[in-house]
């Protein structure tokens, strides 16, 4: 049962949420329509000068896109390593999980608003799932004394 645990549960999700924002979403592009199509193009074609760099929009959209992928894979690794956190160490951690929780129902939150239904209710269940995860460790931490 150790691999089923909150923590672990939620790495797994976010493991599928990596391999879909990044396989799916920013690697697999694919055609939405005409319109669609010609502001991507746009994007692409035209370049601007910014901070010393050439740019265009796709290449902030891209690249800000695969950054987002890397802090879900870093997330996953997080809520992996969470759950090895022993109970005597957990008050050390507790903001950390904390932290990571709120940052997790943002990301839900913002995902329902500017994307759609999908990321938003697997970022709520990553949320849900760290909390329960949490909570659980917070119910076994030994306070040791000053």
């Amino acid at each position: 049962m150790k691999y089923l645990s909150p923590y672990r549960i939620a790495a797994y999700l976010l493991v599928v949420f990596f391999l879909g924002h990044t396989g799916g979403g920013m690697l697999a592009q694919q055609s939405l329509g005409a319109e669609a199509d010609t502001v991507f193009a746009s994007m692409k074609a035209v370049h601007f000068h910014f901070n010393g760099a050439d740019s265009t929009w796709y290449g902030f959209w891209f690249g800000f896109g695969i950054m987002v992928s890397v802090f879900v894979l870093f997330s996953a690794v997080l809520a992996w390593q969470l759950d090895k956190i022993r109970p005597e160490h957990w008050p050390s951690f507790a903001v950390i999980a904390w932290t990571f929780v709120a940052s997790q129902l943002a990301t839900a939150i913002l995902s329902w608003k500017y994307f759609f239904l999908g990321p938003a209710l697997l970022g709520l269940a990553v949320a849900v799932l760290l909390a329960v995860g949490t909570l659980r460790k917070r119910s076994k931490a030994v306070t040791l004394p000053p």
